[in-house]
């Protein structure tokens, strides 16, 4: 008996992996989550004799990156196209499913806008969404209760608009902090800057300085990768 009300009273104040993932589910029906395995675990064909692609090679894309990723302090780093002749979205998608490949006990999420035709505020619900929804997978089973980890806050985020973002951003920083048992971590994401327009630009900056805060709580890296404006012309690798 005395176990019994002592677990009641236990949960009452503790919020379960489970729980919070049956809010986040709900929003990739609305906004079309980038999934567990595109974000996580996708390899793109690499293994331990696939090489980086050349002209990232030669063009010293790769070494930017690893010295980005082998510092020893949390670091954000944005790759752009300016002054290369390369797609930084793709480059960073390389990076990832190579970095999966010869660090396997890193962690490696990449998330990016699968309709970058769409609204600049669509785009950052996209981005925000997608990153919920895989930051999920990495909390503990058991984590303390706070209040903008509720059903009201996620139900407004489905919404959007500028509150909706609001709430996204508050669930976002709510998280609890990340079980990584020991891991390293790199979160890429891509083409925020789409996300940048004059009524969305101050939570823009928002969600990178959350961003920031969780991944320097964890020691990990956090790297943006640019997309070409609308209108401009891109040459593929």
């Amino acid at each position: 008996m005395v176990r019994t009300i002592l677990g009641r009273a236990f949960g009452i104040r503790m919020m379960t992996k489970e729980d919070l993932t049956k809010l986040i589910k709900g929003l990739d029906s609305t906004y079309n989550c980038v999934s567990h395995f595109e974000a996580l675990e996708e390899k793109r064909g690499y293994d331990n004799s696939k090489q980086f692609p050349a002209t990232l090679y030669k063009g010293g894309v790769q070494k930017i990156l690893l010295d980005h990723w082998l510092n020893s302090e949390p670091t954000v780093y944005t790759l752009g196209a300016d002054g290369y002749n390369f797609d930084a979205g793709l480059a960073g998608c390389e990076w990832a499913a190579f970095l999966r490949v010869r660090s396997p006990d890193a962690v490696v999420l990449r998330v990016y806008p699968k309709d970058r035709t769409a609204k600049a505020d669509h785009i950052l619900c996209q981005l925000l969404s997608s990153l919920l929804f895989n930051f999920a997978t990495l909390i503990p089973d058991e984590f303390d209760k706070v209040p903008d980890l509720c059903k009201r806050n996620f139900e407004a985020f489905a919404q959007g608009g500028a509150q909706g973002i609001d709430a996204g951003l508050r669930i976002l920083e709510a998280l609890p902090p990340l079980e990584l048992r020991g891991r390293s971590i790199l979160c890429v994401v891509d083409a925020l800057n789409l996300a940048e327009a004059d009524g969305t630009a101050d939570r823009a900056k928002q969600l990178a300085a959350i961003l920031a805060r969780i991944l320097a709580r964890n020691n990990g890296h956090l790297l943006y990768t640019m997309a070409k404006r609308r209108g401009a012309s891109t040459k593929q690798l």
